[in-house]
């Protein structure tokens, strides 16, 4: 009896205190669901909703929808697998095909096929090739595979697809690929060579030689280069749908400090749609010739008296020889008309070209010519008119490059040429427009890159 008086009191309170804890946890359970509920919306909402974009990073390019053509549409279904090849140095698509395990009559339907789109012959080395296989489906069919086609990018903004339409039957088809553009800025110090410099931030050699080329009229890329000397530049790359470099672009700003005098370019866009360059006052890059009208060479025997390496007798050396490997592209130093080509004695394959203003340019020595050129034919600025060789009297492969003035030759070194055009006053506010928006481009890369950085080593305030 005792122990039922004492017991008795303590039910209502553990009553009390379990329905207390009943509601906690209920009040937990709506405070977790309404939390649920808001992540979970956050998320969709985030999903449906475009990110907001960054002005300093280049967005991907969205997929674009496979290609089709009409008469695929009526094709049965298929398994289809594919293979990737290179043409090589000599080979042809037919022999490609061939060596492919591609039976001989559908290899020569596909590539007449492709004749009808695209000429084979302008198959470049290393043209990469996609070799289509296909077999049924049904996997009650017989295991069985057979050549179904091929596709290839020949140019960057062109694929071509050859499918097989029936037994021997292949159809081209050319598309469009769309391109997008990207900007990139490098900011490097020289510490050997203009070259490597630019290689190691990044750019491609073709925009390398691109670079040295504008300012090969000012700038003596052998004797004027100090470590130290600096280089900024503003260029393009083109990027396909899957985010593939497809090609690379155009330098739209370049500057060269040297020696503490910076030189700067700007690019204007021309009626024909190439690109022409600028100084800040209007001045064109271009002169009416180029002092080394071949890449990469070294100077390898000065203008005037030298005793020549063979005949051994000391005589008066009218040019300077460039030393470059064999094959090296030699360019006509500004536009003119030939006025002499083929074989000149000790000179060897030799061209002659006749500039205005009484100038006139000659290469010896040269492994061949360009393919079309002829007497009195016309050549253009920086046209690829032969090949550095040792024809003639020569110890080894190098350009001999003249400069003749009014009959007189010259010393190429020492040529101080007018600018090739200026800009009018219409010309120099197009030039001002282009500068400003090349500056505010510029500020936004760079920055971009500071952030990038800065996140790289822990984020950025």
């Amino acid at each position: 009896m005792v122990q039922h008086l004492q017991t008795q009191p303590q039910i209502p309170f553990l009553t009390r205190r379990s329905r207390r804890r009943v509601r906690q946890t209920a009040l937990r359970f709506v405070i977790f669901a309404l939390l649920l509920g808001g992540i979970i919306i956050y998320f969709a909402r985030s999903g449906l909703t475009p990110a907001p974009s960054d002005p300093h990073l280049s967005a991907q390019p969205a997929p674009q929808l496979a290609k089709q053509d009409p008469r695929w549409l009526a094709l049965p279904a298929m398994n289809r697998n594919f293979t990737i090849h290179q043409i090589s140095r000599g080979e042809a698509l037919i022999d490609l095909l061939r060596e492919h395990q591609v039976p001989a009559n559908e290899a020569h339907s596909a590539v007449a096929a492709l004749g009808q789109e695209f000429d084979p012959r302008r198959l470049m080395p290393e043209q990469e090739i996609r070799i289509f296989w296909e077999s049924p489906s049904d996997v009650n069919a017989p295991a069985m595979q057979r050549f179904a086609g091929f596709d290839l990018v020949p140019e960057p903004t062109r694929h071509i697809v050859v499918r097989r339409l029936a037994h021997q039957d292949y159809s081209a088809t050319s598309f469009q690929r769309e391109l997008t553009q990207r900007h990139f800025f490098a900011r490097t110090l020289i510490n050997s060579s203009v070259y490597e410099a630019a290689r190691a931030s990044g750019m491609a050699p073709s925009t390398v030689i691109q670079l040295i080329r504008m300012f090969s009229y000012n700038i003596d890329f052998q004797r004027d280069i100090r470590e130290g000397d600096q280089f900024e530049v503003l260029y393009t790359r083109l990027f396909d749908s899957e985010n593939n470099l497809a090609e690379e672009g155009e330098i739209l700003y370049a500057s060269l400090t040297n020696q503490g005098r910076k030189f700067a370019m700007w690019a204007i866009p021309q009626a024909d749609g190439a690109l022409a360059y600028y100084d800040a006052d209007g001045v064109s890059a271009r002169r009416l010739l180029m002092k080394t009208p071949v890449d990469g060479a070294r100077l390898s025997s000065r203008f005037g008296k030298r005793r020549h390496p063979i005949l051994g007798y000391t005589r008066l050396h009218r040019g300077l020889d460039f030393a470059a490997p064999s094959g090296t592209p030699i360019y006509a130093a500004g536009n003119g008309q030939i006025v002499e080509i083929g074989r000149k004695g000790d000179f060897g394959n030799y061209i002659r070209i006749r500039h205005s203003n009484g100038y006139e340019t000659a290469y010896a020595h040269m492994l061949r010519f360009s393919q079309g050129l002829k007497r009195g034919g016309r050549v253009s600025q920086g046209q690829i008119i032969g090949r550095v060789g040792a024809s003639g009297l020569a110890t080894g492969p190098h350009l001999h490059y003249e400069v003749i003035l009014n009959g007189k030759h010259i010393n190429p070194r020492t040529l101080d040429l007018p600018a090739a055009t200026a800009l009018d006053a219409a010309g120099r506010a197009r030039l001002n427009n282009i500068r400003t928006d090349i500056d505010a481009r510029i500020r936004a890369l760079s920055v971009g890159s500071e952030d990038r950085r800065a996140a790289k080593l822990g984020g950025v305030n």
